[in-house]
């Protein structure tokens, strides 16, 4: 599954985005009852306690109703609890209050791709992603190349992945996802430079694994193949890829 939409980059996301300055509308006092009450509701979401943290989040938004990340913290919430529709309306409202607000724009364009709402997911991320205010354009840009690759619209996502490792060529998801695309669309050389530049920034995985079995198989390359099917078998017994046998062809 490609690797924005777990759920770390919904913890992330909520974290950065948890303390944007100047964002609340009402005197001092609300707006301190505000950001304490987003704080703990934060905090017991990461607990798993959800229906607490609900109800902080909405006292929040009861002293501060135009507080951005209070919304956007419900709607991680609503999709931890699987309820997508309302986490939209929430994300939405996020945006709505603060049309820049990137971290709930980035959210939003996740859970539309996911949900198969590709076309808007993926503009969403490319605004993210080219916005003055955007730290990381890598993240959006990744985000951009998951959402075409699951619309399987894949020389747009390979484009997007290529955006996002001009802004950072060590980014390790990245460099995994773009391996993965330009091995299905059979340049298998590329594959095995970006899988080889992910490995030596991020170790071996059981998926990695697999895919450099692949791409050394399209390549013709047996003793690559067996070196790798060795690997998972050594390092990833318990891993339900690992192959029992070398893998040859």
């Amino acid at each position: 599954m490609p690797y924005i939409i777990g759920f770390w980059v919904l913890v992330l996301i909520l974290l950065t985005g948890c303390a944007t300055p100047g964002s609340s509308s009402n005197g001092s006092s609300q707006n301190e009852a505000a950001r304490l009450n987003l704080q703990l509701g934060i905090g017991y979401m990461q607990a798993g306690r959800f229906e607490i943290a609900q109800d902080k989040l909405r006292r929040a938004l009861q002293f501060d109703p135009r507080l951005a990340e209070a919304e956007n913290a419900l709607g991680v919430l609503h999709e931890e609890t699987r309820e997508p529709s309302i986490a939209e309306r929430h994300y939405r409202r996020a945006l709505d209050i603060r049309p820049h607000y990137l971290l709930a724009k980035m959210n939003l364009g996740r859970l539309l791709c996911s949900n198969g709402q590709t076309d808007e997911g993926h503009v969403l991320f490319l605004d993210a992603a080219t916005h003055s205010a955007q730290e990381t354009p890598e993240v959006a840009y990744t985000g951009a190349g998951v959402c075409s690759r699951i619309a399987e619209n894949l020389p747009q996502a390979e484009r997007d992945f290529r955006q996002a490792l001009e802004h950072n060529a060590f980014a390790s998801s990245t460099l995994f996802e773009i391996a993965s695309v330009s091995h299905e669309l059979g340049r298998s050389a590329d594959a095995q430079n970006y899988l080889e530049r992910y490995h030596r920034r991020s170790g071996f995985t059981p998926d990695s694994l697999e895919l450099a079995i692949a791409i050394e198989r399209n390549l013709g390359d047996t003793q690559m193949q067996e070196y790798y099917s060795d690997l998972l078998r050594s390092q990833f017994s318990n891993s339900a890829t690992a192959p029992t046998t070398t893998r040859t062809q």
